[in-house]
């Protein structure tokens, strides 16, 4: 295409700047080989311990909604003292009952087995026995949200009672109620993008290495309850991807494992979660049966997750961009290739998408001196 005087003279620069850096550059360099893996969910797993706990202050009231029939509509009404009697409820009485409490809940690796899926870059150089990572970017619970048992714990209440069914329950002391379920609907673990994190690298059979690359993760979880988001902050996590990778070819296979523990300091932003239908169960001592409204704000929450994602992977070949010639190894061959391509207006020159300008040599300059994953 054609260039403008202003944007040759600066090509010219550049060619000029890339050819005094060559004799620094000196003889070429081998290549490693990278590989763009995928997850493959069936054969890979996640084993973890999940703990939180969520302190919170809110209000119930009976659920007297109008589509369920009479005998399951439920009215509350809020007594003076723990000796008052339920007396009779007005027509329309339903009382707001002020309620205190902490949410806890528990969890481990069970059934079904939660799966693992995602994406990532693996290189390898076995003359220079080095590994590295990059994009890594998994969704520990790909296959189904992690579950943990819930429980209302140290649930504090004013006296009150209830219609449909019938009970009174004055507060005497706190008690323990089962919730249900809390659940992890998602807990990405993610590199910095293009930020490759290098390690080790050791033969181990015919075409098969070891690797073990120590890694930084930024972990991500979405915690739910009833629809509504618990508040988990990300947390940053130094950890190591370690495993086996066989390669075939412009293909490979990979298993390898990372343990991450998540435990971020306590979120103490106060998070109000959306009306809760609740229902207290047949076997407690507090009103059974009672269908209640909870309206709940979260003051606090902790969370740990111990997790252990083990994967299996498959990967395809990646071609070094900076190699230009395509003949695996980086060499000051490539720059010249590439400025010819660039002065010829080769569409193949436009290296970052935006068309042929003068950043493009400069970009293929960044990759060749800087060898990303792949080269």
């Amino acid at each position: 295409m054609p260039m403008t005087r202003i944007a040759r003279t600066v090509a010219v620069s550049a060619f000029a700047f890339a050819a005094s850096l060559l004799v620094a550059a000196g003889s070429a360099r081998a290549s490693g080989t990278a590989y763009a893996f995928t997850v493959n969910q069936p054969t890979s797993s996640l084993t973890y311990s999940f703990n939180s706990s969520a302190p919170f202050t809110g209000t119930m009231l009976g659920e007297n909604d109008p589509l369920k029939i009479a005998t399951e509509r439920t009215r509350t009404k809020r007594l003076a003292n723990i000796f008052s009697q339920c007396g009779t409820l007005t027509a329309t009485q339903n009382d707001v009952v002020n309620i205190s409490g902490t949410i806890a809940a528990t969890g481990s690796t069970g059934t079904p087995v939660i799966r693992p899926g995602g994406t990532f870059k693996l290189g390898i150089d076995t003359g220079a026995h080095t590994s590295v990572l990059q994009d890594f970017n998994v969704n520990l619970v790909a296959s189904s949200p992690l579950n943990a048992t819930a429980n209302l714990n140290n649930f504090t209440y004013q006296s009150f009672c209830a219609i449909n069914p019938g009970c009174t329950a004055p507060f005497l002391i706190p008690i323990s109620l089962p919730l249900g379920t809390i659940s992890v609907t998602s807990l990405v673990a993610a590199q910095t993008p293009d930020t490759p994190e290098r390690g080790t690298l050791t033969a181990s059979g015919v075409n098969t290495w070891n690797f073990s690359v120590p890694c930084t993760l930024t972990v991500t979880p979405i915690i739910s309850f009833s629809g509504s988001v618990i508040p988990a902050d990300p947390q940053t996590i130094a950890s190591t991807f370690a495993g086996s990778i066989t390669t075939s070819g412009t293909t490979a296979t990979m298993t390898g494992s990372t343990t991450l523990n998540y435990n971020p300091p306590a979120t103490t932003t106060p998070t109000p979660q959306a009306p809760t239908p609740f229902t207290i169960p047949s076997t407690s001592t507090l009103c059974p049966n009672v269908n209640l409204i909870l309206t709940l704000t979260i003051t606090s929450s902790t969370v740990t997750s111990n997790n252990t994602a083990n994967l299996a992977a498959s990967g395809t070949k990646i071609a070094c961009r900076c190699d230009t010639n395509g003949n695996g190894v980086v060499e000051a061959q490539d720059i010249f290739d590439f400025l010819n391509l660039w002065f010829s207006g080769n569409p193949l020159a436009d290296f970052n998408g935006g068309g042929l300008s003068v950043q493009d040599i400069f970009d293929y300059l960044v990759c060749w001196f800087t060898q990303p994953i792949g080269c």
